[in-house]
């Protein structure tokens, strides 16, 4: 897949910021992680997947105020914003080591780096279905991550991890 065949997306965590699910709401297309009727106090804290379009305010006020913030992660893919949804609903939950099924905060950078990094290849595979690349702010607000797939191998832009 080419990336002039790929839009960006957000996964944008709307409970880091109370300004954030007004941009959110904003965009063009977004839609709850979440599913269901899900009630106005909860969505203002929830996950949104949103299609990045150059201009709108969401992605505007993410360059300028959003670094460092934890808002979120992007990735790049031709799939639709429903595909995409569906996608990333299968990773919404975790089970932890005592059996306990737990939210799985992966929209936020700090979890989303240390997992993609820390999981076998089969773990990581389903993760790169219909995506080219995952782009994730680091520990700093000047460091970006563009994880990629090669094979069974994660990358770093260019650098093999691990």
């Amino acid at each position: 897949m080419s990336e002039t065949e790929s839009d960006w997306f957000a996964v944008i965590d709307t409970a880091q910021d109370p300004n954030l699910h007004s941009l959110v709401m904003r965009a063009r297309g977004r839609v709850c992680l979440f599913s269901g009727n899900v009630p106005p106090v909860l969505a203002a804290a929830s996950p949104w997947l949103v299609r990045l379009r150059p201009g709108e305010p969401l992605l505007e006020t993410w360059k300028s105020q959003g670094r460092g913030r934890n808002w979120g992660i992007m990735c790049r893919s031709p799939a639709s914003l429903e595909e995409m949804r569906r996608h990333f609903r299968r990773f919404l939950q975790a089970m932890l080591p005592d059996g306990t099924v737990a939210l799985f905060r992966f929209y936020d950078p700090r979890v989303f780096n240390t997992y993609i990094r820390a999981c076998s290849p089969d773990e990581r595979r389903p993760w790169f279905d219909q995506l080219s690349l995952f782009a994730v702010e680091g520990a700093r607000p000047d460091i970006l991550h563009n994880y990629n797939l090669r094979g069974d191998r994660l990358y770093d832009a260019d650098t093999p991890v691990q």
